[in-house]
């Protein structure tokens, strides 16, 4: 009984001390960002990532990369801030600051409808836009019960039409659900970690290239391949708005 009890009590504070160490981490990250000790702060942030993801955690080593001009990691951390919660606002706009002022466009395999899609409904979650569509669900029933029951005219105008505008709202919102959900957790995104990286026509050293990008551009990832017969390792077969080709695992980071 004894030993049980002191193995529970060693745990706990092992726990204990793991937590404290991860506040200690992000604490000690903000002040040496306060001090512009760059590569300080970096390495107390990660290190404080290893007790788990956060929105904070990641825009802080955004802002840490931006500052020592690496744009690529930069965007690499806003764009996982952004996965873990794509309504925050201050990470989206450093986002789009890094990219205009790195002249980086979104080259994703998207066409010009699905980013518009995007840039509209990406500031809320899938689980929020659920919920969304589900309340007005219920305010489209409540309109079709004042149509139902309304001695007026007048009211069963405005249940009738107020369902229909309301019934087609919930389409949009179970639509934005929808788009977000597989925005975040089927799609593969990606960001070009070396500058001007090539990418192939097919998946093997000295093959044909297609074409180049540079460090922090955003791709989608359609395809894989691992060639473990050769050296030539994993490679990923990314897709832009007009092309696509083939490029090496160590040249891209997962988003």
């Amino acid at each position: 009984m004894r030993n049980r009890l002191i193995i529970f009590l060693t745990l706990v504070l092992m726990a204990v001390t793991a937590l404290a160490s991860g506040i200690d981490y992000i604490d000690q990250g903000n002040k040496a960002y306060d001090q512009k000790k760059y590569k300080k702060a970096i390495e107390m942030y990660e290190r404080a990532l290893r007790d788990g993801e956060s929105t904070q955690l990641r825009y802080n080593l955004g802002n840490a990369y931006y500052r020592l001009n690496d744009r690529a990691h930069a965007i690499l951390n806003y764009e996982k801030a952004l996965k873990l919660e794509p309504g925050n606002s201050d990470a989206r706009f450093n986002l789009k600051f890094v990219n205009e002022k790195a002249k980086i466009n979104e080259t994703t395999g998207s066409n010009y409808f699905i980013n518009l899609l995007s840039g509209l409904v990406s500031h809320i979650s899938s689980n929020s836009w659920a919920i969304i569509a589900v309340l007005l669900f219920m305010l489209m029933l409540a309109g079709i019960a004042c149509y139902r029951i309304a001695s007026s005219v007048a009211l069963q105008k405005i249940g009738f039409f107020g369902a229909i505008v309301l019934g087609f709202l919930t389409l949009l919102a179970l639509a934005s659900s929808y788009y977000m959900y597989h925005h975040t957790s089927k799609t593969i995104y990606a960001i070009v970690m070396t500058d001007k990286a090539p990418a192939n026509k097919s998946p093997r050293q000295g093959e044909k290239e297609e074409f180049k990008l540079p460090s922090g551009t955003k791709v989608e990832i359609v395809d894989s391949l691992d060639n473990k017969n050769s050296n030539d390792g994993i490679w990923y077969k990314i897709e832009t708005s007009n092309k696509n080709g083939w490029m090496k695992k160590a040249d891209l980071e997962i988003i």
